[in-house]
């Protein structure tokens, strides 16, 4: 099915996207969208809308026959797109490269597109983030069970730098805020390093016992939305006391977070029921789902 541009009080569609599913990002304020087309079993196009003017939007990069679009995150100032290009399996006009996983840089005022990084051994590249200050990538390559093998560190010259990660931190918890990146170790710790570094970190563990579910940046502060247990908190970066927001949530499916840092977002049932909560007094409201997945929060303001 389509992805849809939903209000959160109202199951009716305001906008489709192009293709079926979703796999794209949105930006920092939460009102860009990028996404990959998939259609007719091919994921190659890159489109950005805006969410107020959603059939406004525009082609950004097309890939070849023999490629797909994997993933993509926004850079850091919000005018660069980092994706992630893979071998798709399918014969096109030329032949058909081996298995492969591409770092490509995206700028959206020109729409020029280039390659930085191509690994051939199998493993794969979870794209982090970008910042064009400092013209890094920091990017997780992760083998066949999703877990982190190593962080890279590439330049928008091309020149980078893999240093080993420690077992147990699965490349799709790995998330960053500004040049500071978190990653979930073992489902018991939040561990805190920057862009440019794996080395220096910082960790924080959850209670003896207790799990962790999911941990998010919370955006415009220096705190960490962490889902653990039966109980939402916000733990402070720098550590420090943690403040329960809400309990006795039900096992979840996924936990999102506004781009205004207000409200954070908890699915259950599979995914197919969901419920806002206020980061600020712990205020609920159950979503109208209708049988659907979230999958992104944006914003129209």
């Amino acid at each position: 099915m389509p992805a849809e541009l939903r209000r959160e009080t109202d199951a009716g569609a305001i906008s489709q996207l192009r293709g079926q599913g979703f796999i794209g990002a949105v930006s920092g304020t939460g009102r860009r969208v990028a996404y990959w087309v998939t259609a007719d079993a091919a994921t190659r196009e890159l489109r950005v809308f805006d969410v107020t003017a959603p059939d406004q939007d525009t082609s950004l990069a097309t890939v070849l026959d023999t490629e797909r679009g994997a993933a993509a995150v926004w850079s850091s100032d919000r005018t660069g797109i980092l994706v992630v290009v893979e071998s798709s399996g399918r014969s096109g006009s030329a032949e058909a490269p081996g298995p492969f996983s591409a770092l490509r840089v995206v700028d959206t005022p020109t729409r020029s597109i280039h390659e930085i990084s191509r690994i051939t051994d199998g493993s794969q590249y979870w794209p982090a983030g970008w910042d064009r200050v400092s013209r890094l990538v920091g990017a997780c390559v992760y083998g066949g069970d999703g877990m982190g093998i190593a962080w890279a560190v590439v330049g928008e010259d091309a020149l980078s730098a893999r240093v080993p990660m420690d077992g147990g931190i699965p490349a799709r918890t790995i998330l960053v805020n500004g040049n500071d990146v978190l990653g979930v170790l073992n489902a018991t710790v939040i561990r805190v390093w920057t862009l440019a570094s794996y080395t220096q970190h910082l960790e924080f563990g959850a209670a003896s016992g207790e799990r962790i579910a999911f941990a998010r940046w919370r955006p415009g502060s220096d705190e960490i939305v962490v889902l653990v247990a039966d109980r939402l908190e916000l733990w402070p970066r720098a550590g420090g006391d943690r403040r329960i927001v809400t309990q006795g949530l039900p096992v979840a499916k996924d936990l999102l977070v506004s781009s205004d840092g207000a409200l954070a977002f908890v699915t259950f049932d599979g995914g197919l029921s969901a419920t806002a909560i206020d980061l600020a007094n712990g205020r609920t409201l159950a979503l109208p789902m209708s049988g659907a997945l979230l999958v992104a929060p944006v914003s129209f303001r």
